[in-house]
């Protein structure tokens, strides 16, 4: 048995999750009054065709259970960020769309730009994709689910 294999992999499945908690601290306190988990459930629902037809849509763009889904995204339509109508085509669901206070301002599109530089400074392309690969190939071995929206998938 490689032992430096197995070490080298203890390490980075530690290092993923140590990450996504370091993210989460420091970008919560960044991003307040928002949560770093509010602020992607907002990227999502903007980035998909509006108005968003469920929660259950969401819910798997996220890869997170529709209860967490609703809770976040009743807080939310509280804020005004998003709103929820009927649907047309049935009326026990709930369509969900962003509202115009969603829209990021061109100041915070620049913060989250410089985030982004921040984040990956000394990391080059090819680490970079590297790097999307490996967490993809480990997305599917778990789930068999991508990482990116089908639009993206390679």
């Amino acid at each position: 048995m490689d032992t430096s294999a197995d070490h080298t992999r203890e390490a980075l499945f530690a290092g993923v999750l140590l990450l996504a908690n370091r993210m989460q601290r420091e970008y919560d306190s960044r991003l307040a009054p928002l949560t770093l988990k509010q602020w992607l459930a907002l990227a999502v629902v903007d980035n998909l065709p509006q108005p968003v037809p469920s929660v259950t849509v969401i819910a798997r763009a996220l890869g997170t259970t529709h209860q967490n889904t609703s809770k976040l995204l009743r807080a939310l339509e509280a804020r005004g960020l998003l709103e929820f109508a009927p649907s047309p085509e049935d009326q026990r669901a709930r369509t969900i769309a962003v509202t115009p206070a969603a829209r990021m301002s061109p100041e915070q599109e620049e913060w989250g730009q410089r985030m982004l530089d921040e984040l990956y400074a000394g990391v080059d392309k090819q680490e970079l994709a590297t790097c999307l690969n490996v967490l993809e190939r480990m997305s599917r071995n778990l789930c068999g689910e991508s990482l990116l929206p089908p639009a993206e998938e390679g």
